[in-house]
């Protein structure tokens, strides 16, 4: 006599979950995610100089001619210690390939800054103490990331933190990279 194995899951629930495994696997379709936002058309980025945490100051305009990856963060923010490990490994990644990332810290004081960041980033760390750039970016949570192209226009924009970061932007950068569509597979 043969004896069926019956779940309890119902069929639709197997799907999700196999289709997380797959995602999770990297055998995830080759186009980036619904929550990054592609602007269409670009719009021009904001100009600032800003004091970077270890001397000097640093200006967008600084890298005209790369493409720049820019995350407003603070030390107080969950997501931003889930993202800025990610960002660290692109920077890492796409640095000789014309990528820069910028870390922008909005509104803490440079010793809690220093205590939480103890040489974990080679990208530099950006001073908005005021948040007078956060608000021309109309940063209105945490993480808020910016991607500028060469040409000093936004491109894409994400809010926060769900995972698939570096997926998403090494996507995104390799086809910017390779003179093809950004996202682009």
């Amino acid at each position: 006599m043969s004896r069926r194995w019956k779940s309890s899951v119902p069929p639709s629930r197997w799907l999700l979950a196999s289709g997380v495994v797959l995602w999770l696997s990297g055998c995830a379709p080759d186009t980036v995610t619904s929550d990054w936002h592609r602007l269409e058309p670009p719009i021009p980025s904001a100009e600032f100089t800003l004091p970077q945490l270890d001397g000097g100051t640093v200006s967008l305009s600084d890298y005209r001619g790369r493409v720049v990856i820019m995350e407003f963060w603070a030390t107080w923010c969950p997501p931003c210690r889930f993202s800025l490990p990610s960002l660290e490994v692109i920077s890492k990644r796409f640095r000789d390939r014309g990528v820069t990332v910028l870390l922008i810290n909005e509104g803490e004081e440079v010793e809690q800054i220093r205590l939480w960041a103890r040489r974990r980033f080679t990208s530099p760390i950006l001073l908005d103490a005021a948040k007078h750039v956060g608000e021309r970016y109309r940063v209105f949570g945490l993480p808020r990331l910016f991607i500028v192209d060469g040409s000093g226009q936004i491109i894409y924009t994400h809010a926060g933190y769900g995972g698939g970061l570096e997926r998403n932007l090494t996507l995104i950068l390799d086809g910017l990279l390779s003179g093809g569509s950004p996202g682009d597979a």
